[in-house]
């Protein structure tokens, strides 16, 4: 289990084949059998605060910035999403969670999560992957 607030957060995204890694500084904190994890990304032009709340068997992502909106990973039910970018552009889908896990030793923890998309337009729906690392800084001697 990690026992140390600062750490590195590693996310590699897949969305409709297309491949992205990104590793940010962040915090992580254990409680009430839950993982709290935040980052900020500050990809492009914007920023975007991150904040993950994740347990054996659910995730809830949310963001507030460029990117704004929850989204809640849970193979056990389909969720509605509402995402903003880049202030008044609104779009709302159905999240399909395929496959959730999450696993932990002393210095990491990692998610998996593939879902699906969908936002009622009939076009194909979006397809999604993410790989989730968090490991505890190395303390500098």
């Amino acid at each position: 289990m990690i026992d140390s607030k600062r750490v590195t957060v590693t996310l590699t995204s897949r969305v409709d084949g297309d491949e992205n890694a990104n590793t940010y500084p962040g915090e992580y904190a254990f409680r009430d059998d839950t993982h709290l994890i935040t980052y900020t990304d500050y990809t492009g032009n914007g920023i975007t605060r991150n904040g993950i709340q994740a347990n054996d068997s659910a995730m809830l992502l949310h963001r507030v910035g460029e990117f704004e909106g929850d989204m809640l990973f849970d193979p056990k039910m389909d969720t509605v999403v509402k995402y903003t970018v880049g202030g008044p552009v609104q779009t709302g889908f159905i999240l399909h969670t395929e496959e959730y896990e999450i696993a932990l030793d002393e210095n990491q923890v990692e998610i998996h999560i593939r879902y699906v998309l969908f936002d009622g337009s009939g076009e194909d729906a979006i397809r999604g992957e993410q790989q989730i690392k968090v490991n505890r800084e190395k303390e500098e001697a």
